[in-house]
């Protein structure tokens, strides 16, 4: 009986052996990374021996913030054998980390060297206390007789001697442990940040990758293994460099590089993708749109229409406005660019390096002159300012995506604005910030109110308002001034347009009253934009908003 309960155990513990010489741990490293807006798919590779039949490869250390279901995994040459299965995991029992017990050695030592320092400087501390008391016992007791004896001059000059001694040897100790003190205290200081940057760090690299394979025979593979993190993202920038009078705007095109998995990405070939890969991919669904009376005890205006409260919610768009930290700058290399169905994707050229640390780097994508067509607007019904604009046509071979870009005038920064999304060949206008070279003054004209009717009893309300436009420009300057008539939400308001004529104005909207002087100024000329009307109503009523 004892020997078959040796022997099971023994079997056990072959078994246990065989299972574990089953496990290759893989030496990797990051090749390549594609980065989206929302996420980065990253692979590594790594070469090793592999006997023949099943075996499992592991791949230590990967970040914590990965999504399983994205976890792709390929021999790199033609192996014989296959890939049963892959995974990626975060195990419940993890070994302690090497690195981490390293330095919490080095904490704890430093921190048993200050207690030992303390205790010397206590000791220093006492000394000091016993020569001073000793000096001041001495100065109440000489020359008294204590059982008929007395100190002589000798000995009591030879005691003050070793009493002044005691208290210069032990202020000296002090001084010199509080210098050992301080120097202790910053080392104490640096190993607790590195503790707790390694301690971070493991928390973030905190995943295991397994991939089982099986071999025909012994041989020499190489393996890579893709994983989607979500702790990275990259946000376009662009500059905008406009040259009005050379009819020409340069475009800069800027990635703005962020990530923070825990892995460093060390002299990788980095790749931008211009969609999401996180985004649901289905197609919306529609669902029943009911109609009923509303009832009573809904107070008007408690909720808004039914179509507001059934339609989703608006789009949301992310405005990155973080200071950079400028990373590498190409050279003359030309990005590559490819074009699939549903993405755009941007090879930065050479090497890039990224590290996990939470800060930007940013990255010169493309670079490009575009014709451009300028002029400048104004809004004087709401702003004296004109602003220049300019009208382009995307020819990059990329889409401009919705982000922040500083925007130049023969070379002065002029403004930060918005760019929408514009895909390749699509034309734009563009704002390019506040034209100080235009300016606007508005002027009040006479303001008459006048009743009539004794029937229809109403209220004839005249406004008129004159636009001054200068162009200090010292070239002929297109411009485009934006006025705005009424709209009658009533069928009793009655709105007469005056002037401008319809012939002199372009109309953007009926139902909104907008409409737009376009002219040519030249060199300090001025020019008067009239906008005249009459607003016919009742008497008794009260007009929102006044005129």
């Amino acid at each position: 009986m004892k020997f078959c309960s040796i022997f099971t155990i023994s079997i056990c513990a072959l078994l246990a052996l065989c299972a574990y010489a089953d496990e290759h741990e893989v030496e990797s490293s990051i090749l390549e990374v594609s980065l989206f807006r929302d996420g980065a798919l990253v692979t590594r590779q790594g070469t090793l021996n592999v006997p023949s039949g099943k075996s499992t490869l592991v791949f230590k250390n990967l970040p914590g913030q990965v999504d399983p279901t994205a976890l792709q995994a390929n021999f790199v040459n033609t192996a014989n054998g296959l890939i049963r299965n892959a995974k990626i995991f975060q195990p419940q029992n993890r070994d302690e980390n090497s690195i981490i017990e390293e330095i919490q050695t080095r904490l704890f030592a430093a921190k048993k060297e200050k207690e030992q320092t303390l205790r010397t400087l206590s000791n220093a501390k006492a000394d000091v206390v016993f020569a001073s008391g000793m000096r001041t016992s001495f100065a109440k007791e000489f020359g008294k007789i204590n059982e008929g004896q007395t100190l002589t001059l000798a000995q009591a000059k030879e005691l003050a001697e070793f009493v002044g001694q005691t208290q210069k040897n032990a202020n000296e100790q002090i001084d010199k442990v509080e210098i050992e003190i301080k120097a202790v205290d910053k080392t104490i200081k640096e190993i607790e940040k590195e503790l707790r940057e390694a301690t971070e760090k493991a928390m973030l690299l905190s995943s295991v990758g397994e991939v089982e394979i099986e071999m025909d025979a012994a041989s020499e593979i190489a393996i890579s293994l893709s994983y989607m993190v979500n702790s990275a993202r990259w946000e376009p920038q662009y500059e905008l460099r406009a040259y009005p009078d050379q009819g020409k705007l340069d475009f800069g095109y800027f990635a703005s590089v962020w990530q923070f998995t825990g892995e460093d990405w060390s002299d990788i070939t980095l790749s931008l993708h211009t969609n999401q890969a996180n985004r649901q991919g289905n197609v919306p669904e529609l669902f029943p749109l009911n109609v009923g009376k509303q009832d009573d005890y809904y107070r008007k205006g408690s909720f808004s229409s039914v179509a507001e409260r059934a339609a989703p919610p608006p789009p949301q768009t992310d405005v990155f406005m973080a200071e950079e930290a400028v990373g590498s700058v190409l050279s003359a290399q030309k990005v590559a660019i490819t074009a699939s169905t549903v993405s755009f994707q941007a090879t930065i050229p050479g090497q890039i390096t990224v590290p996990s640390s939470g800060e930007h780097s940013s990255y010169k994508v493309l670079e490009a002159g575009l014709e451009a067509e300028f002029w400048s607007e104004t809004v004087p019904r709401a702003q004296l300012d004109a602003y220049l604009r300019a009208k382009i046509r995307n020819t990059l071979e990329l889409p401009i995506l919705p982000g922040q870009a500083l925007a130049f005038v023969d070379g002065k920064l002029s403004s930060k604005v918005s760019l929408n999304k514009i895909l390749p060949e699509e034309e734009t206008k563009l704002s390019l910030g506040v034209d100080g070279n235009i300016v606007v003054k508005r002027i009040e004209g006479a303001q008459k109110d006048s009743n009539s009717g004794f029937i229809d009893k109403t209220t004839t309300l005249n406004r008129e308002y004159k636009n001054e436009v200068a162009n200090l420009h010292t070239v002929p300057h297109k411009l485009i001034v934006v006025g705005q008539f009424p709209i009658a939400q009533n069928s009793k308001i009655e709105i007469r347009r005056k002037a401008p004529p319809t012939s002199e104005v372009e109309i953007e909207d009926e139902n909104s009253g907008v409409f737009r002087w376009k002219a040519t100024l030249a060199p300090k000329e001025e020019k008067v934009f009239k906008t005249a009307y009459e607003v016919i109503y009742p008497r008794d009523w009260d007009l929102f908003p006044e005129l």
